[in-house]
């Protein structure tokens, strides 16, 4: 008896439909193609076709949800955090109200007498629907789902002095993640860098500079697998590759020193240079850097937006706008977050629509960190081997 034909899609192959299925308009598409059968679902599976889909979907892959807000204060009612949600607000209050963005789901830890159902945990980092989380009272640290409301606490940090901390994912399948310390040595300006994989949950020493300055109260940055911190000064970037665990110094051009930006990735491969967004004179500039062969980097401007000044002026209700400047907080899902005192805007980077999120926020800068879900969903993590 002769053995059956093999079906269309079989003939296929996982290659020649990865390269249909990249061509689909959203996230939203290729969830239904990949249900549609189990040749499809093996295809949409593999961690490098979603890495590649995302970064081919900036705007629209993972789903942006807003911004996750920790305002400090002496009362429990002034520091629990909260999801401040990015338009459409209708459609993302929905989604976000299956969470506890205020981490009531982390049990409390520290003074075993305190008072109150609140987690006081301080915000480090934030990524593809995780939290990395630093208990102010014990000081451990946690990653915690506020979608799922699952935690998971990690060891204790075998460095001296930690200054900076980083939770890294993988775009190609959410059941795994990083997290990344940055310590400093004794007294001493020497820095070591440490990392830690879910697989283990252990901290390995990965290296170290010496006579380094230290951060400048930066929170991470994170583009193509690396991180980045502002170093005091602003003069510098101290950057590490996840992957080959390199750390370098990076110089910065003198018109950034003064200026808050982010790194963002371009292209479908993430090759290409360093590339930071920035806002100067009410203009979006992204610039990349270049090698230029003598140890140092050449950096060019490669987009420009147009002015926002009127729009500003027009959501502030005021026409003294020049002496105004509107500092970038991060870069999501093809949104930059912006401030200007207590004014929280948004410009989505494909559409260049501007759009005031809040008139009077008190939380600082630095604990104001876009939130997007959780990416690639639970049923497409990868099943390849080691990825």
């Amino acid at each position: 008896m002769a053995p059956p034909a093999a079906s269309t899609v079989d003939v296929l192959g996982d290659d020649l439909l990865q390269e249909v299925f990249v061509l689909l308009p959203g996230p939203a598409d290729l969830l239904r193609a990949a249900l549609a059968c189990r040749p499809f679902l093996c295809a949409a599976r593999s961690a490098a076709f979603l890495r590649r889909f995302r970064r081919r979907h900036p705007f629209t892959c993972p789903l942006l949800l807003g911004c996750h807000l920790h305002r400090p204060g002496e009362h429990r009612g002034n520091s629990a955090p909260r999801l401040l949600p990015a338009p459409p607000a209708a459609a993302t209050r929905r989604v976000a109200e299956r969470g506890d963005f205020a981490l009531s789901f982390i049990p409390r830890r520290g003074r075993p007498g305190a008072a109150g159902a609140g987690t006081p945990w301080q915000l480090l980092d934030c990524r593809n629907g995780r939290l990395l989380l630093r208990s102010r009272s014990s000081q451990d640290l946690a990653v915690a789902d506020p979608l799922a409301r699952r935690w998971v606490s990690l060891p204790a940090l075998p460095g001296d002095h930690p200054v900076g901390y980083a939770l890294v994912t993988d775009d190609g399948d959410y059941s795994v993640f990083k997290a990344a310390c940055i310590s400093r040595v004794g007294d001493t300006t020497d820095l070591r860098a440490f990392l830690l994989s879910s697989a283990d949950l252990r901290w390995a020493d990965v290296g170290g500079l010496a006579q380094q300055p230290n951060l400048a109260a930066s929170r991470a940055m994170q583009a193509n697998g690396s991180l980045y911190w502002k170093l005091v000064g602003g003069q510098h970037v101290l950057a590490l590759n996840t992957a080959t665990t390199e750390l370098a110094v990076l110089p910065l051009p003198p018109f950034l020193r003064e200026l808050s930006f982010d790194v963002i990735e371009k292209g479908e491969d993430g090759a290409g240079g360093l590339h930071v967004l920035t806002m100067r004179g009410f203009c979006i500039e992204v610039w990349v850097s270049e090698d230029d062969g003598a140890g140092g980097l050449a950096w060019t401007l490669v987009d420009k937006s147009v002015r926002f000044h009127r729009a500003i002026a027009e959501m502030i209700g005021s026409e003294h706008f020049y002496h105004l400047t509107l500092d970038v907080i991060g870069v999501a899902a093809g949104v930059v977050f912006l401030r200007n005192g207590s004014c929280l805007f948004c410009i989505h980077l494909e559409t260049m629509k501007m759009t005031k999120l809040s008139e009077n926020e008190s939380c600082p800068s630095a604990l104001i960190y876009p939130y997007t879900i959780a990416w690639p969903p639970a049923f497409l993590n990868s099943i390849e081997e080691g990825a």
